[in-house]
């Protein structure tokens, strides 16, 4: 098959709007979209994982995903996911954008514009206050200028090097030289002796993590829109998915769940471990330190270079991070939002009320690459593509 580059090279006729068919996106059509995916954002993704992505959580009957089609071929893919978060306190269905994929030879505004309708017409209920993408540099302007979507938070991640190979690679750009430098020194840990409970590793997500989110839910300290973690959604996200294998722990106090702390373990140029949820009920500063403490045990331990999060330096956990010397680093990502209910005031565009963590997202891995590829994969993409238009437009002239 030509590859979209391959089809403009050999100046084909762009395709109108009135030569797609465009519809809702179902489940017999997941064998189909791999191979869009590949060809316009680099991935190499399995189907099945697809169809456990997009149609096995707890709320994904909800999901609203559409497709344009021509001659029976995906060419084009805009939707979004439901993510439980509270807002105010309540459960609210907040849509994450994804996976925007539009062949090169069918994109244009009116396309992106009856599709784009289409979506936010198909989860404008009276539940649904927001959505919001996670929003790469390349579809920046796509998502501000075409979809009026409002940036809120520009830099995701609080970072903090616990070898020097993650400071050598980026500063020289070689992985091959960080590799040799000694990694991070595995130290022993226990728990302080003022503390009464006990961190224990956990495969499930039982019954008693509903109980716990409706006390942690009112906590004032975290802000007005934040992650909702009902057991049946930690169970899909951390539990079931195939592509990230996450490491859980709960501290428990007198058989009661105090706390939880998710981690994930992933190599880019460095090894990283992402600390992608650390939740304790209210007022309890001390086990946010104690699970913060352990993930850097278990960081060091797995031999990692470095821990990130996502979080704002005012929430308790990025409070923690800050006094452990966790620096905020600019990132290529950033947070847009867009009000689907019209009368919610600035609720949510304003940075400040969003406490947003890895783990309550669509998001854990960079795009689900391929092996060792990285993070850097999708922007060489673009800059090839970049590069074979100008020459493209070079020759013409």
């Amino acid at each position: 098959m030509t590859s979209d580059s391959e089809r403009a090279t050999a100046g084909e006729t762009r395709l109108k709007v009135s030569d797609l068919e465009i519809r809702r996106f179902e489940r017999d059509d997941v064998p189909r979209l791999p191979k869009l995916l590949k060809e316009c954002m680099g991935r190499t993704v399995e189907a099945s994982y697809l169809e456990w992505k997009f149609f096995g959580g707890p709320y994904n009957k909800d999901q609203g995903f559409f497709i344009a089609l021509h001659d029976g071929e995906i060419v084009g893919f805009i939707g979004a996911n439901p993510v439980p978060y509270a807002v105010d306190g309540e459960l609210s269905l907040i849509y994450q954008h994804q996976d925007t994929a539009i062949r090169e030879d069918c994109r244009s505004l009116a396309l992106l514009r009856t599709m784009t309708e289409g979506v936010e017409k198909a989860f404008s209920l009276p539940t649904v206050r927001l959505t919001y993408s996670i929003t790469t540099p390349h579809m920046r302007a796509l998502v501000t200028k075409r979809m009026k979507y409002t940036i809120i938070w520009e830099n995701l991640k609080l970072v903090k090097l616990i070898s020097l190979r993650g400071m050598v690679s980026k500063a020289t750009k070689s992985a091959a030289l960080a590799s040799i430098l000694p990694g991070p020194l595995s130290r022993s840990w226990k728990a302080p002796a003022s503390m009464t409970g006990e961190i224990a590793p956990i495969e499930q997500f039982g019954p008693e993590f509903d109980a716990f989110w409706q006390h942690a839910k009112a906590a004032g300290e975290n802000g007005r829109i934040f992650g909702w973690g009902e057991s049946a959604w930690l169970n899909y996200k951390f539990c079931t998915d195939a592509a990230v294998p996450f490491k859980c722990f709960v501290y428990r106090e007198a058989g009661q769940v105090i706390g939880y702390l998710v981690l994930n373990i992933t190599r880019l140029d460095v090894r990283v471990c992402y600390v992608d949820a650390l939740w304790t009920v209210p007022g309890r500063k001390d086990v946010v330190e104690l699970l913060l403490d352990f993930a850097l045990h278990e960081a060091a331990g797995n031999k990692c270079d470095q821990v990130a999060t996502w979080s704002q330096e005012q929430t308790p956990l990025g409070r923690a991070m800050t006094a452990r010397g966790f620096v905020r680093r600019p990132t290529s990502q950033c947070i847009s939002v867009k009000q689907i209910q019209p009368n919610m005031g600035d609720l949510g565009l304003k940075g400040e009320h969003w406490n947003m963590q890895r783990g309550h997202t669509y998001y854990t891995q960079v795009g689900h690459l391929e092996a060792e590829e990285g993070a850097e994969r999708l922007y060489q993409l673009k800059e090839s593509r970049d590069q074979d238009r100008a020459e493209r437009l070079q020759g013409k002239k």
